[in-house]
């Protein structure tokens, strides 16, 4: 199995999430459900640092979005802990973190319900660069909003850590510490 190239490569070959990268897509290769694997953010720009998570989705098969959901253990397979967010009915959020606390936000999509939308930047890492042709498309401005609206949300909230599933919490604490991480970064 080979990753299809694309111009930022180079970079995220360079990094420490690189062969957690490189071992998901060959997993995905091998679920004949999916129909292929999409690499988003970051590393698909071709910028991604040492904190950045892997975000990827997980393309299924037309009319197969439930075995694809259930295979997707496949996807984290010899990880440390994954954990699951329930979004829509046609996709979900299946996660982990690697022995190396590397951390992966995989979604399961039947973009065929037209409900996940994709924007640039993306890369098809596995499977027919036709596949991005399954979602609607929307402008990465819109995305970029989207994004400032839920951190807005999010600040006003008051998290009670009792009452956060452990998903959650890992999720909430891991973009804390790369929030300190990349402040004390920038301290001279």
């Amino acid at each position: 199995m080979s990753l299809n190239d694309w111009p930022g490569r180079a970079a995220a070959v360079s990094t420490r999430q690189w062969p957690t990268l490189e071992a998901t897509a060959e997993r995905a290769a091998n679920v004949d459900v999916l129909e292929g694997l999409i690499l988003l953010g970051s590393f698909a720009s071709g910028t991604p640092d040492e904190l950045s998570d892997v975000d990827l989705i997980a393309v299924a098969a037309a009319g197969g979005f439930a075995e694809a959901w259930d295979a997707r253990h496949r996807l984290s397979e010899g990880s440390l802990v994954s954990w699951d967010h329930f979004l829509k009915p046609e996709y979900q959020g299946h996660n982990w973190l690697t022995h190396e606390l590397v951390k992966v936000d995989c979604t399961v999509v039947d973009p065929d319900s037209g409900s996940k939308e994709l924007a640039e930047p993306f890369v098809v890492l596995v499977g027919p660069e036709s596949v991005s042709e399954r979602f609607p498309h929307i402008s990465p401005e819109t995305v970029r909003e989207r994004a400032r609206k839920i951190d807005e949300e999010q600040r006003r909230q008051v998290f009670n850590l009792d009452e956060m599933d452990p998903g959650e919490l890992i999720d909430w604490k891991i973009s804390e510490l790369k929030s300190a991480v990349r402040r004390a970064m920038t301290r001279p």
